[in-house]
């Protein structure tokens, strides 16, 4: 098995503990899923299923959606090499939360539009989360069954240490993919963890 380096296991521990929230983006789908680990920190519902990306703008503070969506439009028109943002997050049960998130777009068709974008997203509030109510305490993943190319960037980065047999055709499709994403975002995930790590910010 290939050793882990330090900065692989402190990003890994971090999402496992929901310190780290990592997150894929559909566009075209209107669709993004989050890893369970950050949206049960938040007291979500549901937190193994995709929700739709109304789901989220809705619960981004009104003064700072347009600056968020601002970000991301930049990025995915090509002028940014990558979306950051900070921004305001309603949880359920803490209140507003102040977040950030940094992301990439990891496909495009041949016009240019992004067809998928991953990220990042850490908690910057100093008081304590206390989610409540919505919860289900239930590991099953709906996209288990997809193809590995089908699989949500939190299934990719997990699916080594799941749990799960896989055969070997599909461990090796699994592999390539989570080689092919990480390659291009785990620079994201460094400077998360890292933020995550150093002094906190102050509250909004």
């Amino acid at each position: 098995m290939e050793m882990q380096q330090p900065g692989e296991v402190r990003w890994r521990q971090a999402i496992e503990t929901g310190d780290l929230g990592v997150w894929d983006l559909r566009p075209d789908l209107e669709i993004v899923h989050h890893s369970p680990q950050w949206k049960q920190r938040l007291g979500f519902p549901e937190p193994y299923g995709a929700d739709s990306t109304h789901f989220w703008r809705c619960r981004v503070h009104p003064d700072d959606l347009e600056c968020m969506l601002a970000a991301m439009r930049a990025h995915a028109r090509g002028t940014q090499s990558s979306y950051e943002a900070t921004f305001r997050l309603r949880s359920n049960g803490s209140g507003y939360r102040l977040v950030h998130s940094r992301g990439r777009a990891i496909e495009r068709n041949d016009e240019g539009r992004v067809l998928r974008m991953v990220g990042t997203m850490i908690d910057l509030t100093e008081r304590p989360c206390t989610p409540s109510g919505g919860l289900v305490d239930d590991p099953r993943d709906s996209t288990q069954g997809s193809s590995s190319l089908a699989l949500p960037f939190h299934r990719l980065l997990s699916a080594e240490w799941s749990g799960h047999e896989l055969a070997d055709a599909v461990a090796a499709q699994v592999a390539l993919e989570r080689g092919l994403v990480l390659g291009m975002v785990e620079d994201l995930l460094f400077a998360s963890v890292a933020q995550l790590e150093g002094p906190r910010a102050s509250r909004p």
